[in-house]
């Protein structure tokens, strides 16, 4: 197979992975909608998940019609960025046991990200139920405005990072060592 083709398919299989999952995880305390972006960028390279994430965030743009969530491509560019970097060594082979810093900071990185995000668009408060349910939760406990919005969101990006870590693994297992990027170069 070619690697025009190789790269054709499993973008397209990441952008069908954060459409269908975020769909999926609709009723659920979970987006899921960097599952693909992720898969890309460590089957294949940081730019293959830059550009699904890229893709994802015009078609929901598209969908939803509203082109604002465009805003949100900053969370899968970095993932793509993460995942897709700091997975690999310095001859840009994957190592498994990177994930003990990719998962934390892809975290730390997606909450501060989401969080600004809500607090500049719409003062903090989620338009998501679970993480408006988690804010409602945090000020009745007497947290600040800001600490709530940062605590709801990073409860759901929890809960988000675990289960989209769980998937990308489970994906790049079963996916045919002829589809992956074994080692690029990363200068």
């Amino acid at each position: 197979m070619s690697k025009k083709w190789r790269y054709i398919i499993i973008m397209a299989l990441g952008v069908l992975m954060n459409q269908g999952l975020n769909y999926a995880a609709s009723n659920l305390p979970v987006w899921l909608d960097v599952s693909g972006t992720a898969m890309a960028a460590l089957v294949l390279e940081p730019a293959a998940g830059l550009i699904v994430g890229l893709i994802d965030n015009f078609v929901i743009a598209i969908t939803s019609g509203n082109s604002s969530s465009l805003i949100y491509y900053c969370i899968s560019a970095s993932v793509a960025v993460i995942v897709g970097v700091i997975m690999r060594d310095k001859e840009g082979k994957i190592r498994a046991k990177r994930m003990f810093i990719v998962i934390p900071l892809v975290f730390i990185v997606s909450t501060v990200l989401s969080s600004l995000l809500s607090l500049w668009r719409s003062n903090g408060i989620s338009l998501d139920p679970f993480e408006a349910a988690k804010y409602a939760m945090f000020i009745s406990k007497g947290f600040p405005h800001i600490a709530s919005c940062f605590l709801s969101i990073g409860v759901i990006k929890l809960y988000d990072t675990i289960v989209t870590a769980a998937i990308v693994a489970v994906v790049y297992m079963i996916i045919p060592k002829s589809f992956k990027n074994i080692v690029y170069d990363n200068k």
